[in-house]
């Protein structure tokens, strides 16, 4: 069969000065057939300083099909295929909705643009309803070749650390109650093949100009000696890269980490969630509280090497131990000095297909009626705030965040928020 070729023409909202007015510009000068849009998130998922991502991707929607009204809208992404089927009844501008992968997904659409119950992954409009043409078996990642970036401006990323993503595996093993990854990207870590990763690393270095990165997935250093290999190759080749990565506490000791380091890793960062071993466990994480102390112990040990912590409170159950855990965290945390790049505290949000949304559900907390598409919070009612027990003299001494909202570029300057 004949592949149909496609123009394409992207465009990036975030390196835009006036993004509304340059799509609008752009679309005096084409008229498209399709329009593609992607929801990576549907906020910023912190409790203080709420920022909504869906109401400006709503606003592109609108402006899309009033500048296309003849176009094919449709829309995927991460953020989308959390809420596929409520964003799509709230939007009826969206005429195709892509959920999970959309590499093979979008290409099958174009090419049975007018007959979309043919390609699986999708939601599709039929009769004034919304139905789903199943599943497709998730991708091997290993075969896809690495995203095309050349329509995109690099060097605004560039000019801030860590703005540019690598993404060496898809899927995840852990089972965090509030994580809803799982349900876009499988409970298996699909991977790439090390070489391929570096392969990926090396032209945008070479190529691109790019010298700084973040790995993209939710936990690096999982399966341990597949990371390990990642490191190896980037030392091998002499490529001088600096990046961040998520780390899991369980999984790191001082070799793979003066490893990681002299692969160019600057700034290790771990989510614990929880500060005693019985708020770990009910957070479904697979480390106890040594583990999160042992990285203190290492970080103290290693040149070069920034760390920063994310922790959740207002828990179900277990938040006077928890509070006590952090404040003890805090405490060790002193003595990292400027090697803690960040702390960060936060409530949970609230993702439908997570058990923190049964909890919550079970417990009264929200209705199967609530809009989780607004910012949507677990409160326990407890009443206790970890800000309100930080020692004074802790607050001169490090930056502690009430509320840390995660900015690209971010890396060391940061300022207290009480």
């Amino acid at each position: 069969m004949i592949m149909e070729k496609h123009d394409l023409q992207c465009f990036d909202p975030n390196t835009s000065e006036d993004p509304f007015l340059e799509l609008r510009n752009i679309f005096e000068k084409l008229r498209p057939d399709v329009v593609g849009v992607s929801l990576r998130n549907v906020d910023s998922v912190f409790s203080f300083n709420k920022r909504s991502y869906y109401n400006p991707f709503v606003e592109i929607i609108r402006t899309v099909r009033k500048e296309a009204p003849h176009a094919k809208l449709i829309v995927g992404g991460t953020g989308f295929s959390i809420f596929a089927k409520e964003i799509m009844k709230k939007n009826p501008e969206i005429d195709v909705g892509v959920v999970s992968e959309g590499e093979k997904t979008f290409s099958d659409l174009l090419e049975n643009i007018n007959e979309p119950q043919k390609v699986k992954n999708l939601i599709i409009r039929k009769n004034d309803s919304l139905l789903s043409t199943g599943k497709q078996e998730l991708l091997n990642f290993e075969n896809l070749p690495a995203p095309s970036r050349e329509q995109f401006d690099l060097k605004k990323y560039s000019e801030q650390p860590f703005a540019v993503g690598v993404q060496s595996k898809r899927g995840c093993v852990f089972g965090c109650i509030f994580c809803p990854s799982q349900s876009v990207w499988g409970c298996s870590f699909r991977l790439r093949s090390p070489k391929k990763v570096v392969d990926e690393i090396e032209d945008l270095i070479n190529r691109l100009g790019i010298s700084s990165i973040s790995f993209a997935e939710s936990v690096f250093n999982s399966p341990i000696d597949y990371s390990r290999k990642i490191c190896q190759e980037i030392i091998d080749r002499k490529l001088h890269v600096s990046w961040a990565a998520a780390f899991n506490p369980a999984f790191i000791n001082l070799e793979s980490m003066k490893e990681a380091a002299k692969a160019g890793c600057e700034l290790f960062s771990f989510s614990p969630d929880g500060a005693s071993n019985r708020s770990l466990r009910l957070l479904g994480k697979n480390f106890d509280l040594a583990s999160v102390d042992r990285t203190i112990a290492l970080t103290k040990k290693i040149d070069g090497v920034n760390v920063g912590y994310s922790f959740l409170y207002d828990l179900p159950f277990f938040n006077g131990e928890h509070v006590l855990g952090l404040v003890r965290l805090m405490l060790k945390m002193k003595s990292l000095g400027s090697k803690l790049s960040f702390l960060s505290l936060s409530k949970i949000r609230v993702f439908p297909r997570t058990l923190i949304y049964e909890i919550a559900l079970n417990q009264g907390k929200i209705s199967q009626n609530t809009n989780l598409l607004n910012p949507t919070f677990y409160e326990s009612g407890s009443g206790l705030n970890p800000a309100n027990f930080i020692p004074t003299a802790l607050r001169d001494s490090i930056i502690v965040f009430h509320e840390f909202e995660r900015k690209i570029g971010q890396g060391s300057d940061f300022k207290f928020c009480s």
